[in-house]
């Protein structure tokens, strides 16, 4: 694992919101339990976690994909990936819900899906990998307590299809949900 303590020293001296511990350490966790071979981040401003997510799965030589809408957080994310040495990781700057994915994933299914981006597009960045996901692929998104108002469409998704979630509280006030696709 890579030590990532200054970069998350300058990301709070700079105010630019990254994973808390507890995520992190959830998120490690996850993927050292699941073992996944193909990873999807969408959005992580610094990209923190992109670090975190492609030293943890490199143990074990698979590769991280990533989304970020914004471009100086994009360059930001390939000057800490080159500083970093973590070359597993295949980062687009471009918002997933524009592009048709099926031409980034071509015969290659998703295992483990991380979304920490918008809080009222989750729903619609999950329908977005659905069919892109393999059976039993984990899901983890971050901020669904503190933000749960942004996050109703979601909640009502996996209720009405039955799909059930788990909700890790983080504190101050918030939590990572898990699901697993059926």
């Amino acid at each position: 694992m890579l030590d990532l303590t200054n970069l998350r020293k300058q990301a709070q001296l700079d105010k630019v919101p990254i994973i808390k511990p507890e995520v992190e350490s959830i998120l490690v966790d996850y993927l050292n339990d699941s073992k996944p071979l193909n990873v999807v981040e969408i959005w992580t401003a610094i990209w923190y976690s992109s670090l975190v997510i492609s030293s943890t799965i490199s143990t074990w030589g698979w590769n991280l994909t990533t989304f970020e809408v914004s471009y100086p957080s994009y360059m930001q994310a390939l000057e800490n990936f080159y500083n970093f040495q973590q070359y597993n990781i295949t980062a687009y700057n471009v918002d997933p819900l524009l592009i048709d994915l099926k031409k980034i994933f071509i015969k290659k299914k998703v295992d483990f899906l991380f979304i920490d981006a918008v809080m009222k597009l989750y729903l619609d960045f999950y329908l977005a990998f659905e069919d892109l996901l393999e059976n039993n692929a984990t899901i983890l998104l971050d901020n669904v307590i503190k933000f749960k108002s942004k996050t109703i469409p979601l909640y009502e998704f996996l209720n009405k299809n039955q799909i059930d979630y788990k909700i890790f509280p983080v504190p101050p006030n918030d939590g990572l949900m898990f699901f697993k696709k059926n």
